[in-house]
């Protein structure tokens, strides 16, 4: 997914941030481990170059641990074939790094970039899913890539944000709002009114957030500000604050049972054990944002997976919902 800083937000909340989705794939509903389980989900978190050190380091580990403590049941593991091994595949801005081991991966392998791009502000990195297993194994992520502005990792941190936006990053690695479609977990695409089908989050939504109306039958999806945002991401009026509204706030991003639970529509084995308190205080209003542009932002393309494994092993392209 791309990640682009803009400061058009003329009305919005001070020093907000845009963080923009990717597109993946998803799978069906897996059950919810109780808070403090133990886990069986293997991340390998691989750094390219030069690894972030001292307080970025941590905010990256942080993310990282959280990812691997809410995710709790393992995956079936899936064989990379001698034909995958640049991960130029994964994207033109992973030219020039080394090989990908041939090998046996049990959960996730992700790689991680920080490199200059542009200093602070503008383009503050890409990440995706770029390997994903096959249809029957619900296109889960094999292999990921996050890359990040060495300039933005630094003023990020300096705010406490940093651990926000790699988890932030990480969950779309993971397939939200990256596989939805391709699971049936999105209608409503092309129109100012998306929505994610999966039912526990909607549950979560109504329930445990105080969401009730507008999560009775379906979960509100941000509709506008260009194809970074729109598709990917919990609707910006409704949930404000919420870890992956496509807005960062300057303060703290609450992670919500409903972002686990939509995991769990996704078919993985989720725990609750790092949720945090939210309440849904927005409404289905447009909001401030987008009524006061003229136009939505622009962003790139977001980062798509780029193969999947077929159910013998093979490498083929992943196919795209039309």
């Amino acid at each position: 997914m791309h990640l682009t800083r803009t400061n058009r937000r003329r009305l919005a909340k001070a020093g907000a941030l845009l963080l923009t989705g990717l597109f993946l794939v998803s799978c069906d509903n897996g059950p919810t481990e109780p808070a403090g389980g133990s886990s069986d989900y293997v991340l390998e978190v691989r750094y390219l170059g030069t690894a972030p050190t001292g307080a970025a380091l941590a905010s990256f580990e942080t993310a990282f641990t959280i990812v691997r403590e809410t995710i709790t049941g393992a995956l079936t593991p899936v064989a990379i074939p001698t034909n995958f091994s640049d991960l130029t595949d994964c994207g033109p801005e992973f030219a020039g790094q080394p090989a990908v081991p041939n090998g046996t991966i049990p959960g996730l392998v992700v790689y991680v970039l920080v490199t200059p791009i542009d200093g602070v502000g503008g383009t503050l990195g890409s990440a995706g899913p770029c390997l994903v297993r096959s249809e029957s194994q619900r296109f889960l992520t094999a292999l990921g890539v996050m890359r990040f502005d060495a300039a933005d990792v630094a003023n990020l941190q300096t705010t406490d944000r940093l651990r926000f936006v790699v988890l932030h990053e990480m969950l779309h690695v993971l397939g939200f709002g990256t596989i939805w479609e391709d699971n049936v977990l999105l209608s409503g695409t092309g129109t100012t009114n998306a929505r994610f089908l999966g039912p526990r989050a909607r549950t979560a939504c109504a329930n445990t957030h105080t969401g009730g109306a507008p999560c009775a039958s379906t979960v509100p999806v941000h509709s506008l500000d260009g194809p970074g945002s729109a598709y990917a991401h919990w609707r910006e009026s409704l949930f404000t604050n919420e870890l992956m509204t496509p807005f960062l706030n300057a303060g703290a991003s609450p992670f919500s049972s409903m972002t686990v639970e939509s995991l769990g529509d996704l078919g993985y084995t989720v725990s609750i054990t790092h949720t945090n308190a939210f309440s849904v205080s927005g409404t289905e209003l447009r909001s401030l944002v987008e009524s006061a542009e003229a136009a939505p932002v622009q962003f790139s393309d977001p980062i798509r997976p780029v193969f999947t494994l077929d159910e013998r092993g093979a490498l083929k392209p992943f196919r795209r919902v039309q």
